[in-house]
């Protein structure tokens, strides 16, 4: 790739610069792994340093205050939305619903986007939405007692109608192409549909919705699925059958994908969730847990014996995949770690102290942005055939989102090899590669 240097270009933002967002904001974006992995890639590759900020930073930030009006009170959400970059193409990125949301998380994730899009090579950028729901203030709000699942179901609606309502322009006209992510699915999506009426809108549409996309909800497991075969077959030169594996999270994406690899042969020796854990050696009854947890909201109980998320990290398997929340395998557990290979189910799992450790432990690590991209993969494809309104097949989807992780992969493996350096290094420099020559044919630096 042919980096240009100009030397008429201006220089990094300073400290003090009132366009830096740490400046408006009076806070210091803390260190992130993606950000911290673009700079090392950057400097290799020559980029200047104000080359490198483009590259790293947003495009823009929207912070807000949403008043919903939900069972006859008013209620006031903050949220912030972040438009990473749109250099490829349309932001992309899901609206994610929590009490602990934050500016430099929902960046960080926005920016995760733009590197995921760029590695698979679709014509998507990266953004993030973060609504800020406390549910446990909501229930002491409206005064209800034990869970109450069709009430929290309300609440997410009411939200995210309210914020498809306030931002409904920035989806009609495609500026961002929202996507269910943390406690929202395809019923909050059918919420954007009907502000927009516009199926290319919106992606994760409720099935038999106008462009909604068969496999779209099976996709993102199917691709960690041949990430997790590809993995044992090109680094590990192991078969499938009999392989031992762990995961970490029994939900939308985990189970599908413990159940795919079940099938293969594999042996899913472990599994945590948010409540417990449970471990057989001889591999776990996958279609069992899952009836069990039906019943009981949990795989603790099911196994042979319970077990932690720290011991599941620690069991001697072959592949550990990571398939719940951010920042789990950090520099206090990764010298721990066991597994002859990671494979990245959930965005960041993986600490950058602990990507560094495990690189030198020779623990080979297949990132998010390639791990994961099922989902966006499929997104494209919801968001092309609404446009064109030609239909597709759950097989020709699902064949798509292999062909476009397996391609990627196998350059991120062959870069990584010639230059000594991870695949997730390799994988984020195909990304940035990609982002900043669309960037220069657009005058956008």
């Amino acid at each position: 790739m042919s980096i240009r240097q100009s030397t008429d270009r201006p220089e990094g933002p300073k400290a003090t610069d009132p366009s830096r967002m740490e400046v408006l904001l009076q806070s210091v974006e803390p260190p992130t792994r993606s950000a911290t992995l673009m700079r090392r890639v950057g400097q290799r590759l020559g980029m200047e340093r104000a080359v490198i900020d483009e590259l790293v930073n947003h495009q823009q930030v929207v912070a807000f205050r949403l008043p919903c009006k939900i069972l006859g009170r008013v209620i006031i959400f903050g949220g912030v939305m972040v438009l990473h970059n749109n250099a490829r193409g349309p932001y992309k990125g899901g609206i994610r619903l929590a009490s602990d949301v934050t500016i430099w998380e929902t960046t960080e994730l926005a920016r995760l986007m733009t590197l995921k899009t760029a590695a698979t090579g679709i014509e998507f950028g990266g953004g993030k939405t973060g609504i800020r729901v406390d549910m446990a203030e909501m229930y002491r709000i409206f005064g209800r007692e034990g869970r109450d699942r069709a009430f929290e179901k309300i609440i997410t609606l009411d939200a995210v109608e309210c914020f498809a309502s306030a931002y409904r322009d920035l989806f009609a006209k495609h500026i961002y192409i929202p996507a269910p992510d943390l406690s929202t699915g395809p019923d909050e999506m059918a919420f954007i549909y009907n502000e927009t009426l516009d199926p290319a809108s919106v992606t994760g549409k409720p099935e038999g919705t106008h462009g909604w996309l068969p496999g779209r909800r099976e996709s993102t497991g199917y691709g960690v699925t041949f990430v997790t075969l590809r993995l044992l077959e090109e680094i590990l030169h192991r078969d499938v059958k009999g392989s031992r594996i762990a995961i970490q999270g029994f939900g939308n994406v985990a189970q599908p994908l413990a159940q795919y690899l079940a099938d293969l042969g594999a042996k899913v020796v472990g599994v945590t969730d948010i409540f417990g854990g449970t471990y057989d050696e001889n591999g776990l009854d996958i279609q069992g847990m899952v009836e069990h947890t039906q019943r009981t909201g949990g795989v603790e109980g099911f196994g042979k014996r319970s077990l932690t998320n720290e011991e599941l990290f620690a069991l001697d398997v072959d592949v550990l995949i990571p398939a719940a929340i951010g920042h789990v395998i950090h520099e206090g557990n990764a010298t721990k770690v066991r597994a002859k290979a990671i494979v990245e189910a959930a965005n960041m799992p993986v600490t950058m102290e602990a990507m560094d450790i495990l690189e030198q432990r020779g623990v080979a690590v297949v990132p998010d942005i390639l791990a994961n991209a099922g989902g966006v993969i499929a997104s494209m494809e919801e968001y092309s055939r609404s446009l064109s309104a030609i239909k597709m097949a759950k097989e020709d989807v699902l064949r798509i989102v292999r062909d476009r992780i397996g391609e990627n992969l196998d350059l991120s493996i062959k870069l990584s090899r010639e230059l000594g350096i991870s695949i997730t290094e390799a994988a984020t420099q195909l990304a940035v590669e990609r982002v900043y020559e669309v960037m220069v044919r657009r005058r956008f630096i």
